[in-house]
């Protein structure tokens, strides 16, 4: 059985739909809540970091965390007082690849995430987070459309 419900947000409104579903899980289950966001990057960015100077590094940083920041007071703020969140984890890179990381490093976790609501074409060409996600994590997998 999961320990914990995390939920995954990417400051969509499906993310957000997908946090009132944790919310309830959580409560009905007894479980903790906890929120993750990844702030995604792309190769090319990953490619090009030794070449920035330390400033340019920090200043990356400094924007994924500000980021985080506005994206759990989003969350929290939907949640309301009534729903306590017991861990925030910030990550940066592909999302789909650093949940699926996540859940290895986590396996008592049941996992909630929305779905983006692309179209049928760009999903087959792109994939979404949410298909890889579910085809690849360990765990459970909740995905909320």
């Amino acid at each position: 059985m999961s320990k914990q419900i995390v939920v995954a947000l990417d400051g969509s409104e499906g993310a957000y739909e997908a946090l009132t579903t944790a919310k309830g899980l959580a409560q009905a289950m007894g479980r903790d809540l906890a929120l993750l966001y990844v702030y995604p990057h792309t190769p090319a960015v990953s490619a090009t970091m030794s070449g920035l100077d330390q400033v340019t590094r920090d200043s990356l940083e400094e924007l994924k965390k500000e980021s985080g920041k506005e994206v759990f007071a989003e969350a929290e703020s939907r949640l309301g007082s009534g729903q306590k969140v017991s861990e925030r984890h910030l990550l940066w890179g592909d999302p789909a690849e650093e949940i699926i990381e996540f859940m290895e490093s986590h396996p008592d976790t049941h996992l909630v995430m929305g779905r983006r609501g692309m179209s049928k074409m760009k999903r087959l060409v792109m994939g979404s987070v949410s298909d890889k996600v579910v085809r690849h994590a360990p765990g459970l997998v909740t995905v909320v459309s």
